[in-house]
Formats: structure tokens, C-alpha cells, sequence
């Protein structure tokens, strides 16, 4: 069985940047790995909404969602298609963003959790906003899409989620492994270096391969 990293945070958190560079350095020790992200699912089902009863589309291509019980559909469907491939794959990182993580994690299944280690980035709401601007702008990669409207994406991330994380989600879920959360505001080195430190108390990778990166 792989080891399985959620990876939260606002859109706009650095929770793409932080899932890449954790297999990155999972990768320099041989280690296979798989990402999944639960915009990719909820984009499938956009898609397939042509008559917008759950989404409508936004600028950018981008899309909100009317009907927010797809959300719930899309972390079900994303710990399926997790547990497809966690057997065989040595590391896994699951990205999603959501405005009540408590309500989020109580769709999946208690076994999926038990072994798992959570990850959260902060970084606060104005900050999000505009890194999500930029990425659009300047998009390089499949990560770079768009969020929510700026009026949803204000009202839906408006409460800090920092200290559940802290506090209640090993608690109340039995995560089994490491529970942390890394304040990112501070540019990419900063972000880099408290991520070596989550891998090397999670994953225990030797620390000749953490200094590749120093």
C-alpha cells in the first residue's frame, strides 16, 4: 500500500507547486508516484453539464458551481480512482480545496484516511486571489486553470481553515501519519525547505536525497 499525502489549501496556496516538488523529492529515491487533483474531476462533470443545471461557465473557461452537492460527488470519485492505483504506486499526493474541510473529509471512507498524512498550505485570501489571477495570465501547466468567480471564490474562502487543520482533523479522522501545516507567504525557498521537512518526517526518505536540493 502507498503512502497517501492530501495536499489543501486555498486555490492560490501553492497546493500544485507543494504536491510537485513533494514527489520530486520522493522520485529522487526510486519512489514511483501519482497525483490526482479534484478540479479535474468536477471539470469532467462541467463538461458533461451542457445544460449548466450544476455549473455555469465562467470567463477564462473556467466554471462555478450552482449545485455544490457535486463537490461531494467529486471527493468520492476521487478517493475511487485513488484506490485504483495506491496498491502499486509508492506515493500518492490529493489536491482539493474546500471552504469547510470537517464537512470535506467526512466523504471519505475511514480506511482511506487511516494512513494517510495531511498537508495544509496558508496563505491568506487576497494573496490566493491574485497568485490565481497570475497563474491564469501566465499559464504553464495543467495546474494553472482558473477558480471559482472572484465573488465566489471571496464568499466561498472566506474562513480560515488553519486551525482545524491544527487542532481537530488527526482527532476526529484517525489520520494516521503527519499533520501539518506550512504558512506560505514567504516565496518558494521558504515553501521548499518546510516541505523537505514534512517529507523527511513522513515519508523518511535519507537525507541524501533531501540534500540534492540544498
Amino acid at each position: 500500500m502507498g503512502v497517501k499525502v492530501f495536499v489543501l489549501g486555498r486555490p492560490g496556496s501553492g497546493k500544485s507547486t507543494g504536491a510537485r516538488y513533494i514527489r520530486y523529492l520522493a522520485e529522487q529515491a526510486s519512489w514511483s508516484s501519482a497525483h490526482f487533483n479534484d478540479y479535474h474531476i468536477l471539470q469532467e462533470m462541467f463538461l458533461a453539464d451542457t445544460e449548466h443545471k450544476q455549473f455555469r461557465p465562467t470567463e477564462h473557461n473556467g466554471f462555478d458551481a450552482i449545485d455544490l452537492s457535486v463537490l461531494d460527488c467529486a471527493l468520492q470519485e476521487l478517493e475511487r480512482r485513488v484506490q485504483l492505483i495506491s496498491a502499486t504506486t509508492d506515493l500518492v499526493t490529493i489536491e482539493f480545496a474546500r471552504d469547510d474541510y470537517q464537512a470535506a473529509f467526512k466523504h471519505f471512507s475511514p480506511a482511506f484516511l487511516r494512513d494517510a498524512s495531511v498537508l495544509f498550505l496558508h496563505a491568506d485570501l487576497d494573496t490566493c486571489l491574485q497568485r490565481v489571477h497570475e497563474r491564469v495570465s501566465c499559464a504553464f501547466s495543467a495546474d494553472d486553470h482558473p477558480s471559482f468567480s472572484d465573488d465566489i471564490f471571496k464568499r466561498y474562502y472566506a474562513h480560515d481553515e488553519t486551525e482545524y487543520i491544527l487542532t481537530f482533523l488527526k482527532h476526529e479522522y484517525g489520520i494516521g501519519q503527519e499533520v501539518c501545516v506550512l504558512n506560505n507567504m514567504s516565496g518558494l525557498e521558504h515553501l521548499q525547505r518546510g516541505l523537505e521537512l514534512f517529507v523527511q518526517n513522513t515519508l523518511l526518505l535519507p537525507s541524501k536525497v533531501l540534500s540534492l536540493t540544498a
